[in-house]
Parts: structure tokens; sequence; C-alpha cells
């Protein structure tokens, strides 16, 4: 039987995380800074040997479509800009930081790529609708962040809540907070808060599994639709089960956004590049 907690006592456990590294940190905190010096921070990227060379192999995949091969993370960022390459700093390095747990019942590498997927697919959401793809990546990347928090803070607890979603079949979301007490996407918003990622992705992270019970906000909603096309709802099945104040915040129509999307093998590709060491 788990035992029900209250947010405040597993937000007190969060010591558990593991640290960030500062250069990430740095990139965190650059989405604040309005005289960012873009060429500094590349600089200091470039420092940690081991990132850059997986940033590198995510960027020179065939996912990116770089019509040049890139060999240093200051030419990546004058090649496809400093937030695309701001984004793939923050997926790799906190793929690090979250390294795989041996003893653990959840499935880091599984989650990580899923992750990866709905990043991509919300990139290329917010290029058909043109809103920040970057800002919808990074996002899509981090919308479940609160399972790994759960993971790593109480892993016995959600242990028995993975066990007994697989047993059930019960939404994920509705399990925890009848078990727990909280769900992972609120104990997920407020570690991005203490992270200080941007608003905007503190609120999809909170918000984009119910978009439609909030004032829409543009990025939420693209991660949502996201998660519904990598789980493999498409065409007018996907348009159908959009709540409709957000199909029309958004403008959506299955036409508009097909021809946008990635193909799925190479999304998957640069997601197994930075899962392995």
């Amino acid at each position: 039987m788990v035992t029900a907690v209250s947010l405040d006592e597993a937000l007190a456990k969060l010591h558990q995380l593991p640290v960030i590294p500062v250069v990430v940190q740095e990139v965190i905190s650059s989405f604040n800074d309005p005289d960012l010096d873009s060429v500094l921070l590349a600089h200091k990227i470039e420092q940690d040997q081991g990132l850059t060379a997986k940033i590198l192999r995510v960027v020179n995949s065939a996912f990116y479509g770089l019509s040049r091969r890139v060999s240093s993370i200051h030419e990546a960022v004058v090649v496809m800009g400093f937030n695309s390459v701001r984004s793939l700093v923050l997926s790799t390095g906190f793929v690090k930081a979250f390294a795989v747990a041996e003893a653990s019942e959840f499935d880091r590498h599984a989650y990580w790529r899923r992750s990866f997927r709905v990043a991509a697919y919300a990139k290329a959401l917010a290029k058909c609708l043109r809103h920040d793809q970057d800002m919808a990546f990074t996002a899509g990347m981090f919308h479940d962040i609160g399972l790994l928090v759960l993971d790593t803070c109480m892993q016995a607890q959600f242990a028995g809540v993975l066990t007994q979603q697989n047993q059930s079949g019960e939404n994920l979301l509705t399990l925890e907070r009848s078990v727990l007490g909280f769900d992972h996407a609120q104990i997920g918003a407020e570690v991005a808060k203490r992270w200080n990622f941007p608003p905007s992705i503190e609120h999809a992270i909170r918000y984009c599994h119910t978009p439609e019970h909030v004032p829409f906000e543009p990025v939420t909603g693209i991660v949502y639709v996201a998660a519904l096309i990598e789980s493999g709802i498409t065409g007018e099945t996907l348009i159908s089960q959009l709540p409709g104040s957000l199909r029309d915040h958004l403008h959506l129509t299955w036409e508009s956004i097909e021809a946008g999307l990635p193909d799925a093998e190479q999304i998957d590709a640069s997601a197994e590049l930075l899962l392995t060491s």
C-alpha cells in the first residue's frame, strides 16, 4: 500500500535530485538574459567535451538536415541559431544528469526517447503554426520531467504507482493523485520553477495534459497535440479528439500540419544519438 503525501512533503525531498552542470544552469538562465553573449556561452559549452561531442552528433544527424557538417558549438550556433543549440544543450545536459537507474522500475531510456519524439513534433507543429519552434521543442522535451523527479525522489512509492497502473490501465495522472496526493505535472512544474525555466515552459509542464482547463497558451497547446501525435493519433482522428477551444485557438487542421511533421525514423535515430554515451 502506497501512502499519500503532500506536495510540500515531496518537494522537501528535492535535495535528492542530481546536480545540474553549471554550464547547463547558465543556459537555462540565458532565457531571461536580454544582454546574452551567445559567443561567450558557446565557448563555455565547448569546455565540456563530452556534452559538446554528443550535441554535435545530434546536430549532424539526418533529423536536422544541415547542408554541411558542423564541428563546433560556435559553428552550430552560426548555422542553426543559438536558440536551437540551447534546446539541445538542455536536452543533452539533463539526459546526462538523469542517467539510467538500474534498480528503477521506470524505464528512463524509453522516457527520454519518447520526450525527444514529443519535442520534435512540437517543434514541427510550432513551425507550421508560426510559433516559437525552439521554445516548443524545449517544452516538449521536459513536459513530463515530473516523472523523473518522482523516480528520483520517491522511487519506491512511484514504483508502486507504476505497478498499479500496469495492472489496471488507469490514467497515470489520475492514479498519482489518488495514490500519492498529487501528480507528476504538479511536481514537475514546481521543479521547473526552481530551475528557473521560463514561465511558458513551466506552464506547459503543469498543464499540457489538460490545456482546455486553463487560459490558452500556445506552447502548452502545441505540446498537448505533439504528445497525441507521438502516441500514434493522427489524421482526422487527432483533430476530432482535440478540445474545441484548443483547435480554434491554434487554427489547427490536419492538412495544415501533416506535410510538416518529421520522419519518425529520423527522430528515433537522433534520440538514440542523444541517449548513447
